[in-house]
């Protein structure tokens, strides 16, 4: 398992350690779609967030890689019509769950985790 932090990581290096831990661990992962779900799993974290506080963890777990990114905002992610022209985003969830197998969000009364998984072989 891998753990950081927004007090201990900017976005670049959460991305950076994330991979290197599991090339480390020899998991084979597409790690260009690691690091884009980290990058907009994270920086959604920090946009939505009132402290832009977060926290990532990586676990392997036999076939199983999971990313969990914890924050203190309450509100669930949700599906919005992207717009490139604009600048407002919308095209990072669609994008995340484009990349990996599966994701969940679950909300508790102090924050959410939102989980990315993969079946690695």
């Amino acid at each position: 398992m891998f753990t950081t932090d927004s007090r201990r990581a900017s976005i670049a290096q959460a991305r950076q350690q994330v991979v290197q831990h599991l090339v480390a661990a020899g998991v084979p992962a597409d790690l260009e779609a690691v690091q884009l779900v980290v990058s907009e799993l994270v920086t959604n974290a920090v946009r939505h967030t009132p402290n832009s506080s977060w926290t990532l963890n990586v676990t392997v777990d036999g076939d199983r890689l999971t990313i969990d990114v914890c924050d203190s905002d309450t509100t669930p992610p949700h599906r919005r019509t992207g717009d490139l022209k604009d600048g407002r985003g919308g095209l990072g969830l669609p994008m995340v769950q484009s990349l990996c197998d599966k994701t969940e969000t679950v909300v508790t009364d102090t924050g959410k985790t939102v989980t990315a998984l993969w079946k690695i072989t």
